[in-house]
């Protein structure tokens, strides 16, 4: 039985009569708890509002007169700004960041705590690192751009392009340009020179040994691993991929009008084109797919086999144990989705950008459309339909014994777990309030807004 052990408003405090939130029974079950109100949402910055990575916390900016506005974090208004940048939390959720700007200066609040002043941030680029205890962020002074990383200033340079840490925390690399000429710089160490470094990258390899990008010079391209350059190529795609266990690389490449996946140095089969978001390495990194097209026919390429062919593709994902692998295929106008070799359902649409597996690898679920409705298969079992179903919301428990997503019909949307729907909730837009945490794995938690007050509901899976 599924039974909430708490409801909490955490974003809002300045408290005001209202109905208590979810004092019902509903679908058989028992609902208790209440909900402090307070700020309106229409004076929030919609676009602005984040939840915290487990869901506990929230942030958003908040305009509080003429020229100033305000972060407001777990409902507690900060200081007031001429302007600011998106709040971002770090991965343990535990530190929230922004850009803030006071006169004509900028600076980075850590915790509500302000560093530097600088001329311009590059509020975007504020990044964590994934252990959660360091910082970087780019900053111009004296018409110089430099990276601040745990608030020491690195080398000067005319512009700078994407920034990332290293998986274990220990190395940072991001792009930069001096004059005509951009490099990639890790840890302060300069690689070689090129006219331009491709978006999204450069990339780690999950390890952190390894450092990867794409590089243009002249007409070519080159994949640049360990500042070691590929053979050049008319083209390549966007996708740098290592294998989990940091000892292969993968990436797309184009000579004339032929792509091909280049796979630890060996060029295979040319193709018309290669999916994006492939190639893909399995979770033990023994396997990689990918998905082509060859005239008018899409089709999975895995380990070097092709697959059947289908008129559309999607992306593929595995499963954690490695074994099986899925995707969204089209056949005339049926999609299904393809589980190993075999195929699910017929339907109009699929919905998931991906199928999602359990972590024990057992089930697998998506989001497919009928008749203009929208309802989550799980394990070939299909769901209630409703008018509309937030595909990035649907999650197994760690166990994998549940699953939650979020569903819409009308202008509610409400929490469905174990296809038993919970309390329902104004439908909106903001950002991360389609998403559902287990946390822990018997208790799930979601953001909800009902009126003009935003909710924090917890619940217990007993």
């Amino acid at each position: 039985m599924l039974k909430i052990s708490v409801i909490v408003f955490v974003c809002l405090l300045i408290a005001v009569n209202v109905p208590a939130y979810g004092q019902e029974k509903t679908h058989g079950t028992a609902i208790s708890g209440g909900a402090a109100a307070g700020v309106d949402i229409s004076s929030i910055i919609e676009q602005s509002f984040r939840a915290s990575p487990d869901n506990r916390r929230t942030a958003f900016i908040k305009k509080i007169d003429e020229k100033k506005w305000a972060i407001i974090i777990d409902g507690n208004e900060g200081k007031g700004y001429n302007d600011l940048g998106t709040p971002v939390f770090s991965p343990d959720s535990r530190r929230f960041a922004y850009g803030a700007k006071s006169g004509n200066k900028w600076t980075v609040v850590v915790n509500g705590m302000e560093g530097k002043q600088y001329d311009l941030i590059a509020v975007n680029l504020i990044t964590f690192s994934p252990d959660s205890t360091r910082i970087a962020y780019p900053a111009k002074s004296g018409g110089r751009w430099f990276v601040v990383v745990d608030d020491k200033e690195g080398k000067g340079y005319d512009d700078i392009g994407t920034l990332v840490f290293s998986p274990d925390s220990t190395r940072v690399a991001f792009n930069a340009r001096t004059g005509n000429n951009w490099y990639v710089v890790v840890n302060g160490k300069e690689g070689k020179y090129h006219d331009a470094i491709m978006a999204g990258t450069p990339v780690f390899s999950p390890d952190s040994r390894h450092v990867a990008y794409n590089a243009f010079t002249g007409n070519k391209v080159v994949m640049v691993l360990d500042e070691k350059e590929s053979k050049p190529y008319d083209g390549v795609g966007t996708t740098i991929a290592f294998s989990p266990d940091g000892k292969r690389v993968a990436f797309n490449a184009r000579t004339g009008n032929g792509w091909f996946v280049i796979l630890d140095g060996k060029e295979e089969m040319p193709y018309d084109n290669i999916l994006r978001g492939t190639p893909l390495f399995s979770p033990d990194s023994k396997r990689l797919i990918y998905g082509v097209k060859s005239g008018p026919r899409r089709f999975m390429v895995l380990d070097g086999k092709e697959e059947k062919h289908y008129d559309l593709i999607g992306t593929p994902v595995f499963s954690r144990d490695s074994r099986q692998f899925a995707y969204a295929a089209r056949k005339n106008d049926t999609w299904f989705v393809v589980r190993n070799t075999t195929e699910g359902r017929p339907y109009e649409e699929i919905i998931s950008a991906s199928p999602v597996f359990s972590s024990d690898s057992k089930r697998l679920a998506y989001v497919a459309q009928r008749g203009g409705k929208r309802l989550v298969v799980i394990d070939d079992e299909e769901g209630k339909e409703y008018d509309n179903v937030i595909e990035d919301s649907l999650v197994f428990s760690p166990d994998g014994k549940h699953m939650a997503y979020m569903a819409q019909q009308a202008n509610k949307r409400f929490a469905v777990i174990d296809e038993k729907e919970q309390e329902e909730s104004d439908s909106t837009s903001l950002p991360d309030t389609g998403r559902i945490v287990f946390d822990p794995p018997d208790t799930f938690r979601y953001i909800a807004v009902k009126g003009s007050h935003i909710f924090h509901v917890i619940k217990k899976i007993e």
